[in-house]
C-alpha cells in the first residue's frame, strides 16, 4: 500500500481512528463468541488452553496476510488476540479449584528429569515418603514414577495429561533461576500446587580405582559446573555438559575411564558403583534449589501460604511502580521478582512474581482484581505449601 504524501498527520489519524472503531465493533463480536466457547468448555469440562488450536488459528490467518513484510506484527497482534481470549474464558467459567488437605500421590503418575540419583529423583522419593496417603511399600520400583530427558519434556508431559504431578527445578540459592523452567510454566497450561526447598551437597565422583590426579573430563549439568566454580578453578578439566547430573554419574559408570569423573549427589555412589572423590565441592555450604511440584489440576492445599503469577505491564513511564505498589497496598509481602523477555516481542518483557498469601483472604482477591486491572496479562501460577521436608532419609 502506497503513502499518499499530501495526507497531513491530523488526516491520517482519523483514518485510524476510523478503523479502530471498526476494529472495537468486531473484537467485541469475537469476545461474545468466546463467552459460548467457554460455556462449552464450562459444561464439558475442557481446557481453556488449547495448544493446538491457537497454533492453527494464528497459521491459518498468517496465510491471508498479502504484505509479508507485516506478518510478524499481525502475529503478534494475534497472539495478544488469543491471550485475551483465554483471559476472558477464565472470567466466565470462574477458577475452578480443587481444595484439599494435603497432596494425594495415590495412584498418580509422577515424573521428574534425570534418571534414579538426580537431585529432583531425591525430591520426589522423600516427598512421597513424608506424605501420608502414600505407600511406601515397593516404593524405588513404583511403575507411576517417570524420568525425562529434559525440563521441556516434563512439562509437555504435563500439560498433555501424560503424567499427573512433576518435581520442576526452578531456582537456585548460587546461581539464580532455571530460566526454562520459569519460561515453561508461563507457557504452558500448568499449575504450581506446591514447592520444596531442596539442601544441595555436590561432590566430585570416579569409577572406583580412580583418583583426583587421574581426572581430565568432568561431566555434569552447567548449574553444577556454575555451583562448584571455585573448586574447579583449581584444576585443568575439560568441562562436558550434560543434561542431568545423575545422568553424568551414568555416563561416567558406563564408560569406566579413570580419567572421567561427575559432579553429583552422593546417593549416584550406590546406585552406579562409583567411587566419592572429593565430598562438598560446592562453593557455599547453604546450597539450596527450589523445585516446583506441578500439576494438570489446580489444587490448592488448605495451608497454602505462596502465591505464584505471571504478569506484563504497559511499556510506559511508572507502569512497573504501578503494578508494584499494589503489594504495598494490600500489605501484601512479595518475596521473588524477576523479568523474562516476552516471545515476538523484542525489548518487552513479563514478570514473574512470588508472593505470600493464600487465594482465599480478601486482601489477596482484591489485589488480584487490581493487578489484573493495570496490567495487560495476568496468569495465576498457583497457590501452594512449601515443604520443609526432612530430607536424605
Amino acid at each position: 500500500m502506497g503513502i499518499n504524501k499530501r495526507l497531513d498527520l491530523g488526516e491520517i489519524r482519523d483514518r485510524i481512528d476510523e478503523i479502530d472503531s471498526k476494529l472495537v465493533e468486531l473484537l467485541e463480536e469475537r469476545l461474545a463468541i468466546v463467552q459460548e466457547v467457554a460455556q462449552f468448555k464450562k459444561q464439558t469440562g475442557k481446557k481453556i488452553f488449547d495448544e493446538i488450536r491457537e497454533k492453527e488459528v494464528v497459521t491459518k490467518n498468517l496465510k491471508k496476510v498479502k504484505n509479508m513484510e507485516l506478518s510478524h506484527y499481525i502475529e503478534i497482534i494475534f497472539k495478544d488476540i488469543m491471550n485475551s481470549s483465554k483471559e476472558y474464558q477464565k472470567f466466565k467459567i470462574g477458577i475452578n479449584t480443587k481444595y484439599v488437605n494435603d497432596l494425594d500421590f495415590f495412584d498418580k503418575k509422577i515424573g521428574y528429569t534425570g534418571v534414579p540419583g538426580s537431585y529432583a529423583y531425591e525430591v520426589l522419593i522423600n516427598l512421597l515418603k513424608n506424605n501420608k496417603k502414600f505407600d511406601e511399600k515397593n516404593l524405588e520400583n513404583n511403575k507411576n514414577i517417570f524420568n525425562f530427558k529434559s525440563h521441556k519434556d516434563l512439562v509437555e508431559a504435563v500439560n498433555s495429561r501424560k503424567i499427573d504431578i512433576a518435581i520442576l527445578p526452578i531456582e537456585n540459592s548460587i546461581v539464580g533461576e532455571v530460566r526454562d523452567s520459569i519460561d515453561l510454566i508461563n507457557k504452558k497450561s500448568i499449575h504450581i500446587i506446591g514447592e520444596v526447598q531442596h539442601k544441595i551437597s555436590h561432590n566430585l565422583i570416579g569409577i572406583k580405582g580412580s583418583k583426583i590426579e587421574d581426572i581430565k573430563n568432568i561431566y555434569s549439568h552447567e548449574q553444577a559446573f556454575m555451583q562448584c566454580s571455585e573448586f574447579l578453578a583449581n584444576h585443568d578439566w575439560k568441562l562436558n555438559k550434560m543434561s542431568n547430573t545423575a545422568i553424568g554419574a551414568k555416563f561416567v559408570s558406563e564408560c569406566k575411564n579413570i580419567e572421567n569423573a561427575c559432579i553429583a549427589n552422593k546417593k549416584t555412589k550406590e546406585m552406579y558403583d562409583l567411587e566419592i572423590l572429593c565430598e562438598n565441592i560446592n562453593n557455599e555450604k547453604e546450597n539450596y534449589t527450589r523445585f516446583f511440584v506441578i500439576s494438570n489440576e489446580n489444587i490448592v492445599l488448605d495451608k497454602s501460604d505462596k502465591i505464584s503469577i505471571v504478569t506484563s505491564v504497559n511499556d510506559k513511564s511508572g507502569a512497573l511502580v504501578e503494578l508494584l505498589q499494589i503489594f504495598y497496598e494490600y500489605h501484601l509481602n512479595m518475596v521473588n521478582l524477576k523479568s523474562r523477555p516476552r516471545e515476538s516481542k523484542p525489548w518487552e518483557y513479563y514478570f514473574y512474581i512470588d508472593f505470600k498469601g493464600n487465594i482465599k483472604n480478601e486482601n489477596v482477591k482484591l489485589a488480584l482484581e487490581k493487578i489484573r486491572q493495570k496490567s495487560n496479562y495476568l496468569q495465576i501460577l498457583g497457590n501452594y505449601k512449601v515443604y520443609n521436608l526432612q530430607l536424605n532419609q
